[in-house]
């Protein structure tokens, strides 16, 4: 899934202008109670415009006081070191984006640098409740990683009347040991348990809808 399908739109978005003063865009934060938000030039992404940054410049030029600074434009504090990404750009890869790295939303632009919208940290998360879920039953299954072994498993779980919803395969780096993560509906999912427990599958963490 690209990241496309779970930005905000530029529509929807607040931003903050270049022209805007300190003040603005600090009462503009805080009416919508966040810590930052993306600064335009029509609608050309410029930069991100940090609450934290601003109260650390005040106290870097306190001598020039609090209304003359407050006046102040915001081109003279935004970040413009930011990286954006396409909105073509995969789900996982934002989300590794997100790990290294502090930021929590990412800007999304097209070729001529306008801004699209923005991709969220928990936008991103939402995406994968979605896949593991708690409202369904799920099992992993512990496997060395051989030809012919997820076939295996699909197979086992469709004769027992199981439906996998969502499958995912994570690399243990132990032993050429797979964690895979399996999301299944079934009439009878207790069947669909003892048929994996007879082909010899090593299921654990078990979760009943």
């Amino acid at each position: 899934m690209r990241v496309k399908a779970i930005m905000l739109p530029y529509e929807q978005l607040s931003c903050i202008h270049m022209s805007d003063t300190v003040q603005e865009a600090i009462d503009c934060i805080n009416r919508h109670q966040l810590l930052s938000l993306p600064v335009v030039e029509g609608q050309e992404f410029a930069g991100v415009l940090s609450k934290q940054y601003v109260f650390e410049r005040f106290f870097e030029e306190g001598d020039c006081g609090k209304e003359a600074f407050l006046k102040k434009e915001v081109r003279e504090f935004i970040r413009t070191k930011i990286e954006t990404i396409s909105p073509e750009m995969r789900i996982e890869e934002a989300a590794a984006l997100f790990i290294t790295s502090k930021v929590r939303f990412i800007p999304i632009t097209n070729e001529q640098n306008q801004l699209l919208g923005i991709v969220t940290q928990q936008a991103v998360f939402r995406q994968y409740q979605k896949v593991f879920g708690q409202a369904y039953n799920s099992l992993v299954i512990y496997s060395y990683d051989s030809r012919g072994m997820l076939a295996k498993i699909c197979e086992t779980i469709a004769k027992a009347g199981g439906d996998i919803r969502n499958m995912m395969v994570a690399h243990t780096d132990v032993m050429n040991l797979v964690e895979i993560f399996l999301r299944i509906d079934a009439g009878d999912f207790d069947k669909v348990l003892k048929a994996l427990d007879k082909q010899k599958f090593d299921v654990r963490d078990i979760h009943f809808a």
